[in-house]
Order: structure tokens, then sequence, then C-alpha cells
């Protein structure tokens, strides 16, 4: 079993922040190494991510399905990573908060069940490759918010 927890704080509201984390388009640009993301249902996605680090190296089919929200606050979803070397089958939530009147802290967490050749592995590195793939993909959001934002500005001056 692995267990993730973490947050990061974003220079934006909740509300500019939601709708992204849900668009099949801009998840493709998070999620590192996503090849493919497609929304099934309203609650579901599936897609493909490849990874290139050492040990867990392949492609890795990914289904994810909504199981509980409250936008733009909360929200929980199970999903599985299945590949040739294994497969990791968990929950995980997130939430939003704003802070200092600007900002929003999104708080994390997860946990999964390791199985096949993955499942070897020490789960210390299962969670600190987590860990790493979900903080690029929340700073290379924040870049996205902050750069939408200067275009904003400057589209109004």
């Amino acid at each position: 079993m692995i267990r993730i927890a973490g947050s990061y704080t974003f220079d934006t509201s909740p509300e500019n922040i939601w709708p992204r984390i849900f668009d099949p388009e801009s998840l493709m640009g998070l999620i590192p190494g996503c090849q493919a993301i497609e929304q099934v249902n309203a609650d579901e996605y599936r897609g493909q991510i490849d990874i290139g680090l050492p040990a867990i190296v392949g492609k890795y089919q990914t289904a994810v399905r909504l199981v509980e929200y409250d936008e733009p606050q909360y929200c929980t979803f199970e999903g599985e990573v299945d590949g040739a070397t294994g497969s990791i089958k968990g929950t995980a939530s997130f939430r939003l908060k704003e802070v200092n009147g600007h900002k929003t802290l999104l708080e994390y967490e997860g946990q999964g069940l390791i199985t096949g050749a993955l499942g070897r592995l020490s789960s210390r590195l299962i969670e600190g490759v987590a860990q790493t793939l979900i903080k690029q993909g929340l700073a290379r959001l924040n870049r996205e918010l902050e750069s939408d934002q200067d275009r904003r500005l400057h589209a109004n001056h």
C-alpha cells in the first residue's frame, strides 16, 4: 500500500483552478508523460501515460472516476493505472481553499494498492515518483494560470 499527501499554493482563486483540473486538453499538459486523455462521460476519464523512469518505464493505461465533488472546493476520485509492469488501484482527494484573498491552497491525499512487478518495488520509491509527478503537474498548472492572468492584464491596457 502506498500513501501520498501534500499541498501546493496557487496564485489565483479556486474558481480559476477548478475548470482546468477537469478539462482533458489542460490535463494533457499537466500530467507528465500523458499521451492521451478523454472524458468518456461526465464523471469518468481514460488515458495513457508514458513513464520513462528506471524500474517503472513503460506505457500505462489510466481510468479515473469522480466519486464525490463540491465545485470548486473538494473532489474525491478512484482510479487505476495499468501497464506491463503492474498496476495501481486507489483513491485520492483534494481540497481547494482560498487564502489571503487571492491565493489558493490545494491539499491532496491518496492511497493505492500496487500489484505485479511494481508491487516488488519499494513503496518509498513509488511514493517519491508519485509526489514528483504531482508537484511537476501542479507547478505547470500554476505557470499556465499566471500566464493567462498576464495575458488578460495586458489585453485590458
